[in-house]
């Protein structure tokens, strides 16, 4: 018999005694809202609650958080969990700055989230890129091999952890037993971005969660696949070389000190939901996604089905879409068009990801809407002949040469210069195509004429940029000051 979700049925519980409310949140359980929205908020706010007797604290959780917490470590197989309420972001802060201090050296691979950056410049350490592996037949940057990662703990013995993002947006991941071990032999962390594999190891049709892998730490964003509310995530940590009364102090200050219990809850049940279904809560999802792509193998000018590397596994909820003669983008746009709504568009790609909500009528109509584009004739582009990828290029990204000390960049004197006048100096600005989020030039990277032409080409395709003030891509905020 399995127990009630305990956040969730507490809340419930204060709930039905009908309670008299002199304590925040204002609205008194929904009783001071906009009558406009009363429709669609008045459930949930008569749940959004504070810290008041029996309903526990996030930052010093001893009584039901805490129970919840350890049914997901649980399921995990974690040494222990924490809740986020602050997403994935929060998590990744925390970890970075729980293993670096001021002058530290942390591996970081190259296509990591804008908040791996974020962590690092708060904590006025000093990132070591390595690059990840280029997917042919996607066009997309995926992993790092062991060896790069070997290749950095050698010339950088010094660093306090590598940092890693898998899977990558695109679903595409490896097995990091072997970076595990090798990290584990120089006595530092594993920390891992697993973002988009909130879903691993819940079914044999997904690959493993690093967490039980061996990783150190593992962050996830149990909103993007599960059935967590937006902005939920979790935290696991199983180390010998991670101080976790520390990673506890930096997500006590990290996160809201007014937590929301709507979002615990909606983690609680999850977490709940899984344990009580098991494999089984997947089966109508992974069989409709099978009959997605086997249908989709007849269409003449769209692709979803691609041929990997051998160690690469590919998450089936990731639906990576080609279109012979449109780029990415374009593609997106007519399937807005038919009312599908994409989770990012790259000058190649388009990505739908499917989740534990997605229904068998969702990927039926997907497949409705492409075989109507699929219909149209469009001109071949020569999308192969584009500028290459910024993960292509031919310089060392783990070169010393190649960026500045962050805090030099946030500190010092910056000037804003045309965009290629700004060749050669030291950029004071990310540069990140969103979605993902991913910068294309680093705060403190040193701008190359190949990452230049390449965002442009990306601009004039359609992408959108944010972390750069003149989202227009004319200009860019520059330094040329060197540690």
């Amino acid at each position: 018999m399995f127990e009630k979700p305990p956040i969730y049925n507490a809340l419930v519980q204060h709930k039905k005694k009908n309670p008299v409310s002199f304590h925040v949140p204002g609205h008194k359980m929904g009783q001071g809202f906009n009558s406009l929205g009363s429709k669609y908020y008045k459930n949930i706010l008569e749940i959004d609650m504070t810290e008041i007797t029996g309903l526990d604290n996030l930052h010093q959780a001893e009584e039901i958080i805490l129970e919840a917490q350890q049914e997901a470590a649980n399921l995990y197989h974690a040494e222990q969990t924490f809740f986020l309420v602050n997403g994935t972001t929060v998590g990744n802060l925390a970890l970075i700055l729980t293993v670096c201090q001021p002058g530290d050296r942390i591996i970081v691979q190259r296509n990591v989230h804008k908040s791996v950056i974020n962590g690092i410049i708060l904590a006025h350490a000093e990132p070591i890129y390595i690059n990840p592996d280029i997917i042919d037949d996607l066009e997309v940057s995926a992993c790092v091999k062991t060896s790069t990662v070997e290749a950095a703990l050698k010339k950088y013995p010094d660093a306090k952890a590598v940092f890693l993002m898998n899977p990558n947006y695109y679903g595409l991941s490896k097995d990091l037993t072997e970076i595990i071990a090798l990290t584990h032999r120089y006595q530092i962390p594993l920390l891992v971005d697993e973002a988009h594999g909130a879903h691993f190891g819940l079914h044999p049709a997904f690959p493993k969660s690093a967490i039980q892998l061996g990783a150190d730490a593992v962050v996830q964003s149990t909103h993007k696949t599960l059935s967590a509310m937006t902005m939920g995530s979790l935290l696991h940590v199983h180390s010998n070389y991670l101080d976790i009364s520390r990673l506890k102090v930096f997500l006590s200050m990290l996160q809201s000190s007014s937590p929301s219990y709507p979002i615990m809850a909606s983690l609680d049940l999850t977490v709940n939901w899984l344990k009580r279904e098991g494999e089984q809560v997947w089966n109508h999802v992974l069989e409709s996604i099978d009959w997605f792509y086997e249908k989709a193998k007849h269409l003449k000018h769209i692709k979803v089905n691609y041929v990997l590397p051998e160690e690469y596994q590919h998450d089936p909820l990731k639906i990576v879409i080609q279109h012979e003669g449109l780029s990415g983008y374009r593609l997106q746009e007519l399937l807005e068009k038919e009312n599908i709504y994409l989770e990012l568009a790259d000058m190649y790609n388009c990505l739908a990801v499917a989740s534990i909500g997605t229904m068998p009528e969702d990927l039926e109509k997907l497949l409705a809407a492409l075989k109507r584009i699929d219909k149209v004739e469009y001109s071949t582009v020569e999308m192969r002949s584009t500028p290459r990828s910024l993960f292509e290029q031919d310089y060392d990204a783990s070169d010393s040469n190649s960026s500045v000390s962050l805090g030099n960049v946030l500190y010092q004197n910056k000037k804003r210069l045309p965009i290629r006048e700004a060749i050669g100096y030291f950029s004071a600005e990310m540069v990140i195509p969103y979605p993902p989020g991913v910068p294309m030039i680093q705060l403190g990277e040193r701008i190359t004429k190949e990452m230049v032409n390449y965002l442009i080409y990306l601009k004039e395709q359609g992408a959108k940029f944010t972390g750069i003030n003149d989202t227009s891509f004319q200009s860019i905020l520059v330094t040329h000051i060197e540690d």
